[in-house]
């Protein structure tokens, strides 16, 4: 081959590996996110998750997460899952008609793995927005390690969760130290009414020990 052309061959090359990396390390757009791997508690669906992924979330001192437990300032030990609890530090008043209703007892072990199951022998994930619509407010929880990647994600209209063993193995052989971030929005039939969110909740970083 001709020197000059190879020379250039090679920097086109280059230049599309380049590309390729820039494009795969860059964050998904909004609306974007694999939510293949959420778990789903207390009713929550994915088509309502699909409307708060829709629009970024905003600021909102009502609507910021206080982690009661654990203590994330020290490191968690890594012996037993541990319990997180939290709560916002205000509650917006709700419309007479708009009061979340309550919901569903969260699934067992066995019926996460029998749904699991479902999924793998499934043409197509399981949608969970196929049941009973979600109403009232719910809680996006991502778990990241130190290197970026997703460890855990909860959809949930609790606020309280425990991971299982295999999950909470996954967080503790991630990369240290995690990121929790939170997203809350309110939900009328898995619809987000206007200046119901997304909001902000809050990101804290941790260790496992």
């Amino acid at each position: 081959m001709n020197p000059y052309r190879q020379r250039a061959a090679h920097g086109l090359l280059l230049l599309l590996a380049s590309c390729s990396s820039n494009a795969s390390d860059s964050p998904a757009p909004v609306g974007q996110e694999d939510i293949s791997n959420v778990i789903y508690v207390g009713g929550a669906t994915d088509e309502a998750l699909k409307r708060l992924l829709d629009v970024a979330p905003k600021n909102d001192a009502k609507h910021v997460v206080i982690i009661d437990s654990p203590d994330l300032k020290a490191p968690v030990p890594k012996d037993s899952p541990a319990t997180l609890q939290f709560h916002l530090v205000g509650e917006t008043t709700r419309a007479p008609g708009l009061r979340p209703r309550p919901a569903g007892p969260p699934p067992s072990k066995w019926q996460r793995s029998f749904h699991e199951l479902l999924e793998l022998l499934a043409p197509e994930r399981i949608a969970h927005a196929h049941g009973t619509p979600y109403n009232g407010t719910a809680y996006y929880l991502v778990i990241t390690g130190a290197d970026s990647k997703q460890i855990l994600q909860l959809f949930t209209a609790q606020t309280s969760f425990t991971p299982e063993a295999v999950d909470w193995q996954n967080l503790v052989q991630a990369p240290q130290p995690l990121t929790l971030d939170v997203t809350s929005a309110f939900f009328d039939e898995n619809d987000i009414p206007a200046g119901e969110g997304p909001f902000v909740g809050g990101s804290f970083q941790f260790r496992i020990e």
